[in-house]
């Protein structure tokens, strides 16, 4: 599914204009793992007037919540990260007086899990390998203000992306073996940031 993702997006891309290209910071709450900042890049390739392909890359590693029932007892996720990858088409309706637009759009994401630290109380006791990346799908609305080529943007993104038994393995700790836990990463994402555009 992620290689597919990936070549859709190429694809689309290769046959599209490059029209900008941004930067946000914004606060990522989510079901299973609870909020993390969360910052990243993105790049804009015109299709149609008013519709453009967004391709969206991430990272948020804040998430401390995450809690599963191991053989020592309740463990902990130590700040576990979630790499968002996104990609999807966007409609902005030409700004009001050319300063303040609106835009609305919807895609298909890719979250990847990095290995993270497991806490037993305050000791760290396992480190876990990658875990299992996570397919889902977003939409989003926003508000921007600026000159055509400069914009200041705030978004709302609601992103979906759920997975049951997910495989957890540990590195070097056999005594802890291969536990399954729910992942869901089901929530809103606030977002503000600049977008250039040409």
């Amino acid at each position: 599914m992620k290689r597919a993702l990936t070549l859709l997006v190429l694809l689309a891309a290769g046959a599209a204009r490059a029209a900008g290209i941004g930067a946000y910071v914004g606060k990522m709450d989510t079901d299973a793992l609870g909020d993390s900042a969360v910052y990243g890049a993105q790049l804009e390739f015109d299709f149609f007037p008013c519709v453009s392909l967004l391709v969206r890359g991430g990272y948020a590693n804040g998430f401390d919540e995450f809690k599963f029932v191991g053989s020592s007892g309740t463990l902990v996720a130590d700040d576990l990260a979630i790499v968002p990858a996104e990609a999807g088409l966007m409609l902005r309706p030409p700004p009001l007086f050319g300063l303040v637009g609106v835009y609305a759009g919807a895609g298909a994401g890719w979250y990847g899990i990095p290995g993270f630290d497991v806490k037993s109380g305050k000791k760290v006791v396992a480190e876990t390998d990658d875990v299992t990346d996570l397919v889902g799908w977003w939409a989003s609305a926003g508000l921007e203000i600026g000159v055509p080529a400069f914009r200041v943007f705030g978004e709302v993104k609601y992103q979906s992306a759920e997975e049951k038994n997910l495989d957890i393995d540990f590195k070097d700790r056999h005594d802890i073996g291969n536990l399954r836990a729910d992942m869901d990463l089901t929530g809103v994402t606030l977002l503000a940031g600049i977008r250039i555009a040409w």
